[in-house]
């Protein structure tokens, strides 16, 4: 009896009697190898029963395999719920049952999402994704390889907004697991020719987890294209705009679809594997800056043999120019004498001894002082040793110096720069400067903060990467600049003590080649 005489005996009956009660007729689903499945209520809830009508008993057993192979391993909420399996008679025709759960159509039926926008398609191809991956690992733990996943096999489950797999009708269940009446080896032909792995239909050899994996990529192919694929000619799912889940996918699928069954994941948990390793923020290769720091270090002072005392400004000048024609700023870190730090953004010679450190600092430069470790090029770095600078000397909006009277504590001074003078900062805090009458916005390209140390000071200034700019215990650093503005040089002993005490906290970007 095929599915329009089934359909058309089941409408006039309007019911089924099983052992567990009646059950109505909804309508038909669709037809799937030998079987029907038809849409059914039981009182106001909606099941899918399939039907099987056959003399063949190695149709027969596979048909009770589906259903008791499945009911033996946990449920998931991935894979088809199946509920009772029974015989009934229709017209004196003896038909075999699978009650199901009833799901809200099938992958195939909703079609693909070709011409979805990029950020649809990424939630929406994730999301079948995330479900079918699920899915088919829970069965592969439980030693079913499904052999037959595609669209038609792939439904919607409206309760939880998750798809489903079903229909095992061609599984393989281990014999190691499962007593099965069904003896069908692995090696069979059983295969749908659209999303099949091409070993599934081409040869004898083991049906493994990786046939299931290839159906895997072309089901997600199929969704996000609108076609499957055989051979090497994929159309990219992505592009260089989209979304990172998107990409993430185009390289899952690339894999699972690799003709070589040896190249494809071997498993579910390869592919979260190598999710885990796509997401991972892409290592810093931070070598190529420390050698253009050491080359400039060279160039500027040939004669340096670990640490080297420069206090001609001239020479100085030479160090700062090769630093800043050389090197990224972006790629270096300093820290002050009190723990403070952030990205260096460079210095500015202004006069004699004075430059503008990181666009807001006065410093009065008394030394430079540089270290180069010829074997361990991360351990360079340079400090400056800053002499007190003058308090700065402020004029009010007729050009008149303000009288000033410094706290003998005081160890910094703070003015705004605004046309060539200096102004009290306080008369710009509210965001506007009252000038002979007329009131200015204050904006930082014409009003710029600076400050001056009043005390002996040190900066340092050290290669991102190095320790000094990845730890968060900042005491060993500021311990060493305190023995460095006391000695005003670097010791040795001092040196040796804030080697050892940062040597393990160099990024292991670095340390893992050197």
């Amino acid at each position: 009896m095929r599915e329009m005489s089934i359909n058309k005996t089941l409408k006039s009956k309007k019911f089924i009697q099983t052992d567990i009660g009646d059950f109505e007729y909804v309508k038909s689903l669709g037809e799937g190898g030998n079987s029907f499945v038809f849409h059914f209520k039981k009182g106001e809830a909606d099941f899918a029963i399939k039907f099987l009508k056959t003399t063949d008993e190695s149709k027969l057993n596979r048909f009770k395999d589906e259903y008791f192979c499945a009911a033996q391993i946990p449920s998931h909420k991935n894979i088809v719920h199946s509920y009772h399996f029974d015989k009934v008679l229709l017209e004196g025709d003896e038909y075999f049952i699978i009650i199901m759960k009833f799901y809200d159509g099938t992958l195939g039926s909703e079609g693909t999402i070709s011409t979805a926008d990029s950020d649809d398609k990424s939630e929406k191809a994730w999301l079948l994704f995330t479900c079918l991956a699920n899915g088919l690992s829970h069965l592969h733990t439980n030693k079913i390889i499904h052999r037959d996943l595609k669209p038609q096999n792939v439904f919607f489950d409206s309760m939880t907004k998750e798809y489903v797999i079903g229909d095992l009708g061609i599984a393989h269940f281990s014999d190691e697991k499962f007593e099965r009446e069904s003896k069908t080896k692995p090696s069979e032909r059983m295969a749908n020719f659209g999303f099949s792995a091409p070993e599934q239909i081409n040869s004898k050899d083991l049906v493994q987890a990786s046939c299931d994996i290839y159906s895997l990529g072309q089901v997600l192919y199929w969704y996000l294209i609108g076609s499957t694929i055989r051979g090497l000619e994929m159309t990219p799912v992505s592009s260089s705009n989209s979304p990172d889940k998107l990409k993430y996918l185009d390289k899952v699928i690339k894999k699972c679809l690799t003709n070589d069954p040896s190249k494809r994941f071997q498993s579910i948990s390869e592919i979260s594997e190598y999710l885990n390793e796509l997401k991972k923020p892409a290592r810093h290769d931070y070598w190529p800056a420390l050698h253009l720091f050491d080359d400039s270090i060279r160039r500027s002072l040939p004669k340096i043999k670990g640490t080297l005392d420069v206090d001609n400004v001239d020479i100085i000048n030479r160090f700062f120019k090769n630093f800043h024609a050389n090197c990224n700023l972006d790629d270096f870190w300093y820290m002050s004498l009190e723990g403070g730090d952030n990205t260096f953004t460079g210095i500015e010679y202004i006069s004699d001894s004075n430059y503008l450190f990181c666009h807001m600092t006065e410093v009065n430069i008394s030394k430079l002082l540089v270290y180069r470790n010829s074997g361990y090029p991360y351990k360079n770095f340079f400090i400056l040793l800053l002499e007190p600078s003058s308090p700065f000397e402020l004029v009010d909006d007729e050009g008149r110096s303000i009288a000033r009277k410094l706290y003998p504590e005081s160890s910094m001074d703070y003015a705004t720069l605004w046309n060539g003078k200096y102004i009290d900062s306080d008369e710009t805090d509210n965001g506007y400067y009252e000038y002979k009458g007329d009131v200015l916005t204050v904006n930082c390209e014409s009003f710029k903060d600076r400050i001056r140390h009043l005390e002996k000071y040190a900066y340092i200034v050290v290669p991102k990467g190095s320790a000094t700019a990845c730890m968060m215990d900042r005491t060993p650093t500021e311990r060493f600049l305190e023995r460095v503005v006391h000695a005003g040089t670097i010791e040795d002993a001092s040196l040796r003590i804030y080697l050892n005490e940062t040597r393990p906290y160099h990024s292991s970007e670095i340390t893992m080649y050197n």
